[in-house]
């Protein structure tokens, strides 16, 4: 988007109307990329909790007085925040492990 902004931009000598549309181009690319990546985070969240919602029979037929949607949102936001922590977890233990191997060595 923004090559082509460019392009655009070159092509007219910064004059007229090709020019103004190239800096449309540009400037708006980077509100573009932040929506797209709020809008995927969205829907990775939707199908994992949709993946665990289908597949946990308790959370299928348990909760059905919750708007399927909201579900698989909040089933995917709590199981990537406990991965999170898990992940968080081993970085920190390894970590002190690797610095303490370095100090014995060292």
């Amino acid at each position: 988007m923004d090559d082509i902004g460019y392009k655009l931009i070159g092509r007219s000598h910064g004059k007229g109307g090709l020019a103004k549309l190239g800096n449309v181009l540009v400037k708006a690319l980077p509100g573009v990329i932040k929506s797209i990546a709020f809008i995927g985070t969205l829907a990775l969240l939707l199908v994992s909790g949709g993946i665990f919602v289908h597949n946990i029979q308790i959370l299928d037929h348990d909760f059905t007085h919750v708007p399927e949607n909201l579900k698989e949102f909040l089933i995917g936001l709590i199981s990537g925040l406990v991965v999170l922590a898990v992940v968080k977890g081993f970085k920190t233990v390894f970590s002190k492990l690797a610095n303490r191997s370095k100090r014995s060595v060292g």
